[in-house]
């Protein structure tokens, strides 16, 4: 069964899990508004991103939330460490869904 980490109210999430009833694959869904991420988990997340992309993908540089993040958080060099902080003090600024199968990530 496929783990699906995101937020309920996310457009890109709703269409995500939309198409997953449609074509009725099953799924277990985690809020991360509600449910902890933790360190260990991001962390996986990021060292196991299929190549060509690296852990850099998993923050959205685009979105409402990274806009609202004072100057200085957005200016700081990322490295794995401080974006898995970054993602434990604001779970918003994660690029979402996130989509595990087997404990591998897939993107959408």
């Amino acid at each position: 069964m496929l783990k699906v980490y995101g937020i309920k109210n996310c457009n890109t999430v709703k269409k995500s899990l939309t198409w997953l009833e449609t074509n009725k694959i099953p799924y277990e869904f985690y809020d991360v508004k509600k449910q902890v991420l933790n360190e260990s988990i991001l962390d996986s997340w990021m060292n196991n991103i299929p190549t060509p992309y690296n852990w850099e993908i998993l923050i959205n540089k685009t979105g409402m939330t990274w806009r609202k993040l004072p100057e200085t958080k957005k200016k700081m060099k990322l490295d794995i460490n401080k974006a898995i902080k970054l993602i434990l003090e604001n779970s918003s600024v994660m690029k979402r869904p996130v989509i595990l199968k087997n404990n591998f990530n897939y993107w959408v």
